[in-house]
């Protein structure tokens, strides 16, 4: 009887130590291992408030990519619809001396800044503090989006008020790998 009573409280201590998790696990852990990678850019679409999709920055066909590191940094970079085709110079030397016009159609183009970044799983909220940008003004900014997984993808949505109203912009993101170009 000792035995079996020694047996049954083995058991039962190898049972409590067994990891759920499933049932047990933090949703800001489950949610930062999900969120952490590299995710390719599907679309973004600025909603109007009477609903309607415009395309007002980035064409209908951008290409990009936002990376979260498991540090806490992130890296985002947008290049247009149409993409920029000047200056086609090969170094930073060469683009420096390209005609203004040409350097400008290239910024205009081209979206990308970096930072820090934070979520809070019980509000489906992730925060992006902003350390750099290609638009200088947004350099020490704290950015708030909510975010939503389905699958491979990540929707991000933010609130904005641009063009003279308020607008929300969705963006799909896909988990990159290494066969897609």
């Amino acid at each position: 009887m000792r035995l079996s009573f020694i047996l049954l409280l083995c058991c039962f201590a190898f049972l409590v130590s067994i990891d759920l998790p499933a049932q047990t696990a933090n949703p800001d852990v489950v949610a930062r291992e999900q969120l952490l990678g590299a995710w390719r850019l599907v679309s973004i679409e600025t909603i109007r408030p009477n609903g309607e999709i415009i395309y007002p920055f980035y064409g209908k066909h951008p290409e990009g990519l936002i990376v979260y590191d498991r540090s806490g940094w992130m890296s985002v970079q947008i290049t247009s619809d149409p993409r920029p085709t000047v200056p086609k110079a090969s170094s930073r030397e060469l683009f420096l001396a390209a005609p203004a016009a040409e350097k400008v159609a290239a910024v205009e183009g081209y979206y990308a800044y970096c930072g820090t970044w934070e979520l809070d799983a019980s509000k489906s909220n992730l925060a992006h503090h902003i350390k750099q940008s290609l638009s200088p003004g947004e350099r020490g900014e704290d950015v708030l989006r909510h975010y939503a997984f389905d699958g491979d993808r990540l929707t991000l949505m933010a609130k904005t008020h641009e063009m003279g109203e308020d607008h929300e912009r969705k963006l799909v993101w896909e988990r990159a790998s290494r066969e897609k170009p």
